[in-house]
């Protein structure tokens, strides 16, 4: 099933908008959080038709983004959450993509810049002296 990036923008908020039916739609099509307006969701439909199901739940004023995301893809500082919620709902492949692109492989590369991050920088050895060249006499 296709993954697609849903971001959105509430601009009614100060109106009197009813946004639970929004929200409960998003959690009801297991929809998941990545950011503060930014979701994840596999659907068996095209962006236009995701758009178009969330966009009737919105006032005419908010805005709405759907976006299909595949294999290639970056991020960073994400929790360990995305991370697992990708490897179960597998973004489709680029045409001709390499392996280095895959999913494995930038799920690998996320995990192991995660890991650096946390781990201390090794103290740093002092650079060994060269010994010094003979006079020639």
């Amino acid at each position: 099933m296709p993954i697609f990036t849903i971001t959105y923008e509430l601009r009614a908020q100060g109106k009197k908008f009813d946004y639970n039916p929004f929200a409960q739609e998003l959690r009801k099509q297991r929809c998941f959080r990545i950011q503060g307006n930014a979701w994840l969701g596999s659907f068996n439909n095209n962006a236009t038709q995701v758009h178009n199901h969330f966009k009737k739940l919105m006032d005419k004023a908010d805005s709405l983004l759907v976006a299909e995301l595949f294999q290639h893809f970056c991020y960073t500082g994400a929790a360990t959450n995305i991370t697992r919620w990708l490897e179960a709902n597998k973004p489709a492949a680029l045409p001709g993509a390499k392996a280095e692109d895959s999913l494995e492989a930038g799920i690998a590369r996320a995990k192991a810049e995660q890991g650096a991050a946390t781990k201390p920088a090794a103290p740093k050895q002092p650079a060994a002296k060269k010994p010094a060249a003979a006079k020639a006499k």
